[in-house]
């Protein structure tokens, strides 16, 4: 599978500029459309090119839900066909078609739609975690292959933010007035009640860009070229979320919130003497909500936001076994910095903190929580600068850890050749293996464990203990 990057960082400022991300988060977000015109066909050079759409198939083998598409004397009704991530739903048995069935339907004048492009292709991951870095919400991507003369979509809305990266050949698109102000994610994509308003007519060539807030009514079409495009969505987490989890939280406090509807009188609504003893009621726990401890259900409800948020990030491919890094060549003047699309957060609970980062966590005594801090919100540093209650060897066997973990990384510059002699002893970690179902048992020279293994290896996590 390719890899080739582009020189350029894509990230917001990348796909926005020239417009800056503070301006466009001022006078656009949520509330108008942008159309960037670019004369630049390469502004998203190594991202993804009609030759790369043939290994991205026969790689990551999309699956159909729509059989009949691939069916000679097919109907000729559906004007796209829809490839899924393998554990998508989907309401009939799905199909694989290769990529000459694939082309065949295409020429046959339907749109080629393939889902979840951020766990297909490297640069699109890429792009999809610098998007996360800055909204801390998933952001997925689809691909759209349109032959020309065609429309895959009737006019829509869609319920989350959307980023069009124009990829190759050009794409009409019309925005309508009609507006779905701000719908939930639940209400998914639809087409709107009519009538539509009049429409904005927007021309999307190579490097353009076209932003589309969550409820805006659009819909596109090709002419008399073949269209390549990235669609982003930004799906955003809203103030019902966090009030929805908020709820959550105060009722495992608030015993009344957890009781049933009496008689299972909610469906009776006829019964006006039931409804207005139920809304008293309603009425009363909405109240209690706001008489209770605001801030503290605020943090706890914006922790189990953020719980669902890095529950779901994967590690993006890395260095994780072909990394050439010497640990021992980690010292307290080494320089080591996060990766710029690293995510990351301090978590403290239970007596102990860790620092968590997607696909893994690196854990201890609270005395390192500021250093966990530290290096969250810390680009680049030098591991003697770690603060806290941490000695040197503390500070060189936490660094070393989280190097080996896939968070941080040397800065090449500062490894220095050391005389011999001058490196630290190897220092003797010990460590727990945890997962559900399973003993526990610590490693220590010397001594062999045993661990009985239940849970699946993907819930299982280490907790690193620093004990200098």
């Amino acid at each position: 599978m390719s890899t080739t990057q582009s020189m350029t960082r894509l990230d917001l400022e990348h796909i926005l500029s020239p417009t800056s991300s503070e301006t466009f988060f001022r006078e656009t977000w949520e509330s108008k459309s942008l159309h960037v015109e670019r004369d630049d066909e390469t502004h998203y050079a190594g991202l993804l090119s009609l030759r790369d759409v043939d290994q991205m198939i026969a790689y990551s083998r999309p699956r159909f839900a729509d059989q009949s598409a691939f069916r000679e004397g097919a109907p000729q009704g559906s004007t796209y066909i829809r490839g899924l991530l393998a554990d998508q739903a989907s309401l009939s048995p799905p199909t694989n078609p290769g990529i000459a069935e694939l082309r065949q339907v295409f020429d046959q004048g339907k749109s080629l739609v393939i889902m979840g492009m951020q766990q297909r292709w490297p640069a699109v991951a890429e792009l999809c975690r610098n998007l996360e870095v800055v909204f801390h919400c998933p952001v997925h991507a689809n691909m759209y292959l349109t032959p020309a003369g065609s429309q895959a979509f009737a006019a829509h809305f869609d319920p989350h933010e959307v980023f069009i990266l124009q990829l190759q050949g050009t794409k009409h698109w019309r925005l309508y007035d009609r507006i779905e102000l701000l719908p939930l994610a639940s209400e998914k994509s639809g087409t709107p009640e009519l009538p539509l308003g009049a429409a904005r007519d927007v021309c999307l060539k190579p490097g353009d860009l076209l932003y589309i807030p969550r409820g805006h009514v659009h819909d596109a079409f090709t002419a008399d070229t073949v269209s390549l495009h990235l669609t982003v969505g930004i799906n955003v987490y809203r103030w019902a979320d966090l009030l929805h989890h908020a709820v959550t939280c105060a009722s495992r406090q608030a015993s009344p919130l957890r009781e049933s509807i009496p008689g299972g009188a909610l469906p009776a609504r006829g019964l006006a003497a039931n409804d207005r003893r139920l809304k008293q009621q309603f009425r009363q726990l909405v109240a209690s909500l706001s008489e209770g401890d605001c801030d503290r259900l605020f943090d706890e409800a914006a922790g189990l936001l953020a719980d669902q948020f890095f529950g779901q990030l994967p590690m993006l491919p890395g260095t994780q076994f072909s990394s050439q890094v010497d640990l021992e060549q980690v010292q307290l003047d080494s320089v080591l910095e996060k990766h710029p699309q690293a995510i990351c957060r301090v978590v403290e609970k239970d007596g102990g903190v860790a620092i968590e980062f997607p696909g893994n966590r690196v854990g201890g005594p609270q005395r390192i929580a500021s250093a966990l801090r530290f290096i969250a919100g810390t680009a680049s540093f030098a591991v003697q600068d770690l603060p806290g209650e941490l000695n040197d060897r503390a500070k060189v066997v936490l660094a070393k850890r989280l190097v080996r973990e896939g968070l941080l990384t040397p800065v090449a510059d500062s490894f220095a050749a050391r005389p011999a002699g001058k490196q630290a002893a190897q220092e003797s970690l010990p460590r727990a293996t945890a997962t559900s179902g399973s003993q526990v048992r610590h490693d220590t020279p010397g001594r062999t464990s045993e661990r009985r293994i239940h849970a699946p290896a993907r819930e299982t996590y280490e907790r690193e203990v620093v004990e200098s």
